[in-house]
């Protein structure tokens, strides 16, 4: 099987593993793990923020993030395909107990336009109070202008609200941005960002904010669950990825391309590559079929809806893999349209 399903489909490297093995450990619910503080000081620099909290993953990420900036009752906006408020269970509302407020924009964020206009009679005694405005980037892949990231950060904070920016794929944004990590990360409160995707940890991400912000995050994490001891043991194969593994980023995004460009040539398919993924889009209501042979001929992949698939390059991808999936994705097709390859 050649697994495109998602970059979370990586296996520590070797190097990666003898990281981990020889980890200085400590219990972390005291602040005592060395390899944990060290992660979260170097994650913080990165990202210019001033502290950062290690937990067991982005969706708890996210989710400590809002309950941190927004109360209960306070209106949460985000795009609607987002992780934040899509894949999370509805835990902005069972846990931060948010009002999630919802925009569409190809763009991957809103308008002014539409700021504004949801802006507009905030102080009304009958609605929800606008509190968290959550960007995420990349957003399936997508890259979020900087420019009009900040515009949003800049409303949000005009407006008496804080932005989240949901960066489990940010260390991909600053490669094909070709900037740094805190550029990406300039303007939001709190920033969440993921290890175990793209980078190929294990385990873990991060939460990246001001002081007092990571302080009650901490206690957060401990509410939910998230308290670990002797961590360092993971924290180590993020701190190998964070190392290793951002700058060769641009080569899953490079395979992606490769992998795009051959599916374009497949009668029938449109592909676009975005960072690491591509978008397969399929004859209209046929993805879940397709998406089932492709699997069928040993192609990990997701469907995303009646029309399109994902595939997603990673750390364990090489080109041979793609040129492989390329000839088994335009095989399936082929057992759909009963034409030849």
């Amino acid at each position: 099987m050649i697994d495109l399903r998602s970059d979370t489909a990586t296996r520590p490297t070797p190097e990666m593993r003898r990281a981990m093995a020889g980890a200085e450990v400590g219990d972390d619910v005291f602040g005592e793990d060395p390899t944990v503080r060290r992660l979260e000081e170097e994650t913080a620099a990165l990202l210019g923020k001033e502290a950062a909290l290690y937990v067991p993953s982005g969706h708890m990420s996210n989710q400590i993030a809002v309950y941190v900036s927004a109360g209960s009752g306070e209106e949460l906006w985000a795009h609607e395909r987002s992780h934040v408020v899509a894949n999370e269970q509805g835990g902005t509302s069972v846990l931060a107990r948010v009002l999630p407020r919802t925009f569409d924009a190809a763009e991957g964020h809103p308008s002014q336009e539409l700021l504004e206009r949801w802006a507009a009679g905030a102080d009304d005694v009958h609605r929800a109070r606008p509190a968290l405005i959550s960007l995420e980037n990349t957003l399936t892949g997508l890259v979020v202008p900087l420019a009009e990231q900040r515009r949003v950060a800049d409303f949000a904070h005009a407006h008496g609200m804080r932005l989240h920016l949901d960066g489990a794929r940010l260390w991909n944004a600053a490669v094909a941005l070709g900037v740094a990590p805190a550029e990406v990360a300039e303007g939001a409160d709190t920033v969440s960002v993921c290890f175990s995707k793209g980078l190929g940890a294990p385990v873990g991400s991060a939460l990246a904010g001001d002081t007092d912000t990571i302080r009650r995050a901490r206690r957060a994490r401990k509410l939910l669950g998230g308290g670990m001891r002797q961590a360092g043991i993971i924290a180590a194969g993020a701190l190998h990825a964070l190392h290793h593994h951002v700058d060769r980023l641009a080569e899953d995004h490079g395979r992606a391309a490769r992998l795009a460009e051959a599916i374009a040539t497949v009668p029938g398919l449109g592909a676009q590559a975005r960072t690491n993924m591509v978008i397969l889009e399929a004859p209209e209501g046929r993805a879940p079929e397709l998406a089932a042979a492709v699997t069928g001929h040993g192609v990990g992949c997701v469907p995303l809806g009646p029309s399109h698939i994902r595939f997603v390059a990673h750390l364990d991808i090489t080109d041979t893999d793609i040129d492989e999936a390329a000839k088994l994705i335009a095989a399936a097709a082929a057992t759909l349209t009963g034409k030849n390859p």
